[in-house]
Protein backbone atom coordinates (compact mmCIF):
# COMPACT_ATOMS: atom_id res chain seq x y z
CA UNK A 1 0.00 0.00 0.00
CA UNK A 2 3.17 2.26 0.80
CA UNK A 3 4.26 1.75 -2.80
CA UNK A 4 1.42 2.62 -4.21
CA UNK A 5 0.86 5.65 -2.05
CA UNK A 6 4.27 6.70 -3.46
CA UNK A 7 4.21 6.16 -7.04
CA UNK A 8 0.67 8.39 -7.05
CA UNK A 9 2.62 11.03 -5.61
CA UNK A 10 5.15 10.89 -7.58
CA UNK A 11 2.73 10.80 -10.55
CA UNK A 12 0.58 13.80 -9.23
CA UNK A 13 4.14 15.72 -8.46
CA UNK A 14 5.12 15.30 -12.28
CA UNK A 15 2.01 16.31 -13.41
CA UNK A 16 1.77 19.48 -11.95
CA UNK A 17 5.20 20.14 -12.85
CA UNK A 18 4.88 19.40 -16.60
CA UNK A 19 1.41 21.12 -16.68
CA UNK A 20 3.37 23.94 -15.18
CA UNK A 21 5.96 24.37 -17.71
CA UNK A 22 4.22 23.22 -20.80
CA UNK A 23 1.61 26.51 -21.74
CA UNK A 24 4.20 29.12 -21.82
CA UNK A 25 7.37 27.07 -22.99
CA UNK A 26 5.31 26.32 -26.28
CA UNK A 27 4.36 30.09 -26.54
CA UNK A 28 7.96 30.85 -26.26
CA UNK A 29 8.69 28.32 -28.93
CA UNK A 30 6.95 29.92 -31.21
CA UNK A 31 8.50 33.26 -31.44
CA UNK A 32 11.78 31.55 -31.75
CA UNK A 33 11.07 29.93 -35.38
CA UNK A 34 12.67 32.76 -37.35
CA UNK A 35 9.21 34.75 -37.37
CA UNK A 36 9.84 38.58 -36.28
CA UNK A 37 6.55 40.19 -35.81
CA UNK A 38 8.47 43.59 -35.95
CA UNK A 39 9.43 44.38 -39.89
CA UNK A 40 12.89 44.84 -39.99
CA UNK A 41 14.39 48.64 -41.57
CA UNK A 42 16.02 48.01 -44.98
CA UNK A 43 18.09 49.87 -47.39
CA UNK A 44 15.64 50.73 -50.43
CA UNK A 45 15.34 53.98 -51.71
CA UNK A 46 11.93 55.33 -52.55
CA UNK A 47 11.49 54.22 -56.26
CA UNK A 48 10.62 56.37 -58.97
CA UNK A 49 7.47 54.01 -60.63
CA UNK A 50 5.96 55.47 -64.21
CA UNK A 51 2.64 53.80 -65.27
CA UNK A 52 3.79 52.44 -68.68
CA UNK A 53 2.31 54.72 -71.24
CA UNK A 54 1.27 52.40 -73.54
CA UNK A 55 1.21 48.44 -72.42
CA UNK A 56 1.25 45.75 -74.47
CA UNK A 57 -2.54 45.31 -74.26
CA UNK A 58 -5.20 46.81 -72.69
CA UNK A 59 -9.49 46.49 -71.74
CA UNK A 60 -11.33 49.59 -72.11
CA UNK A 61 -11.87 48.99 -68.58
CA UNK A 62 -9.09 49.16 -65.63
CA UNK A 63 -9.42 47.06 -63.02
CA UNK A 64 -9.63 50.09 -60.29
CA UNK A 65 -8.74 48.76 -56.47
CA UNK A 66 -8.28 50.22 -53.30
CA UNK A 67 -5.35 48.55 -51.22
CA UNK A 68 -5.36 49.14 -47.32
CA UNK A 69 -2.45 49.26 -45.10
CA UNK A 70 -1.81 46.02 -43.30
CA UNK A 71 -2.38 46.39 -39.75
CA UNK A 72 1.18 45.11 -39.02
CA UNK A 73 2.93 47.82 -41.23
CA UNK A 74 0.44 50.71 -39.93
CA UNK A 75 3.42 52.18 -37.18
CA UNK A 76 5.57 52.74 -40.06
CA UNK A 77 2.75 54.37 -42.47
CA UNK A 78 4.04 57.83 -43.74
CA UNK A 79 3.23 60.66 -46.38
CA UNK A 80 6.18 59.16 -48.31
CA UNK A 81 4.57 55.86 -49.06
CA UNK A 82 3.63 54.38 -52.23
CA UNK A 83 2.19 51.75 -54.11
CA UNK A 84 2.41 50.90 -58.05
CA UNK A 85 0.73 47.09 -59.62
CA UNK A 86 2.58 45.47 -62.11
CA UNK A 87 1.73 43.17 -65.10
CA UNK A 88 4.18 41.29 -67.13
CA UNK A 89 6.86 43.48 -65.50
CA UNK A 90 5.50 46.56 -66.36
CA UNK A 91 4.42 49.12 -64.36
CA UNK A 92 0.24 49.59 -64.85
CA UNK A 93 -0.81 51.97 -61.80
CA UNK A 94 1.20 54.04 -58.77
CA UNK A 95 -0.40 55.60 -56.24
CA UNK A 96 0.63 57.48 -53.63
CA UNK A 97 -1.01 57.58 -49.67
CA UNK A 98 -4.44 58.43 -49.03
CA UNK A 99 -6.23 58.83 -46.04
CA UNK A 100 -9.82 58.92 -44.95
CA UNK A 101 -11.26 58.97 -41.90
CA UNK A 102 -8.63 57.66 -40.19
CA UNK A 103 -8.13 54.84 -42.82
CA UNK A 104 -4.78 54.65 -45.17
CA UNK A 105 -5.09 53.40 -48.40
CA UNK A 106 -3.88 53.28 -51.84
CA UNK A 107 -6.14 53.97 -54.56
CA UNK A 108 -5.18 51.95 -58.17
CA UNK A 109 -6.78 51.87 -61.48
CA UNK A 110 -4.68 49.20 -62.93
CA UNK A 111 -4.12 49.25 -66.65
CA UNK A 112 -4.56 45.97 -68.31
CA UNK A 113 -6.19 42.98 -69.93
CA UNK A 114 -7.26 39.63 -68.45
CA UNK A 115 -4.83 37.79 -71.02
CA UNK A 116 -2.30 39.01 -69.21
CA UNK A 117 -2.15 37.03 -65.89
CA UNK A 118 -2.03 38.00 -62.55
CA UNK A 119 -1.74 41.68 -60.82
CA UNK A 120 1.84 42.12 -58.65
CA UNK A 121 1.19 44.43 -55.67
CA UNK A 122 5.16 46.86 -54.88
CA UNK A 123 4.83 48.60 -51.73
CA UNK A 124 7.50 50.96 -50.46
CA UNK A 125 6.88 51.92 -46.96
CA UNK A 126 9.46 55.10 -46.49
CA UNK A 127 9.45 54.92 -42.67
CA UNK A 128 11.13 51.27 -43.03
CA UNK A 129 13.16 52.52 -46.51
CA UNK A 130 11.50 48.80 -47.45
CA UNK A 131 9.79 47.16 -50.79
CA UNK A 132 7.16 44.60 -49.75
CA UNK A 133 6.23 42.77 -52.85
CA UNK A 134 3.45 40.20 -53.28
CA UNK A 135 3.20 38.50 -56.55
CA UNK A 136 0.22 37.25 -58.25
CA UNK A 137 -1.71 38.81 -55.77
CA UNK A 138 -5.44 38.52 -58.52
CA UNK A 139 -5.92 37.85 -61.78
CA UNK A 140 -6.56 40.95 -63.80
CA UNK A 141 -10.74 41.45 -63.83
CA UNK A 142 -11.43 45.12 -64.88
CA UNK A 143 -15.30 43.64 -63.48
CA UNK A 144 -13.56 43.52 -59.34
CA UNK A 145 -15.20 45.51 -56.72
CA UNK A 146 -12.81 47.84 -55.96
CA UNK A 147 -13.05 47.81 -52.11
CA UNK A 148 -13.54 44.33 -49.94
CA UNK A 149 -17.33 44.42 -49.06
CA UNK A 150 -16.52 48.53 -48.30
CA UNK A 151 -13.45 48.19 -47.03
CA UNK A 152 -10.07 48.62 -48.71
CA UNK A 153 -8.62 45.00 -49.46
CA UNK A 154 -5.52 43.98 -46.93
CA UNK A 155 -2.67 42.36 -48.38
CA UNK A 156 -0.19 40.31 -46.58
CA UNK A 157 3.04 42.31 -47.53
CA UNK A 158 4.23 41.63 -44.15
CA UNK A 159 3.95 37.49 -43.09
CA UNK A 160 6.90 38.08 -40.02
CA UNK A 161 9.40 36.11 -42.20
CA UNK A 162 12.26 37.91 -43.05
Amino acid sequence: MKKLLYLAGVALVATLLLGACSSSDDDDSNENKGASMTPKEGTDTRPSWVVSSDPDSQDDWPMSVQIGVQSALLPYVSSGDLMCAMMKGEVRAVSGLKETGGQYYFMLPILGSSSEGSVTLKYYCDKLHRIFTVTDWKEFDSTIQPTDQGTPYEVPFFTGEE
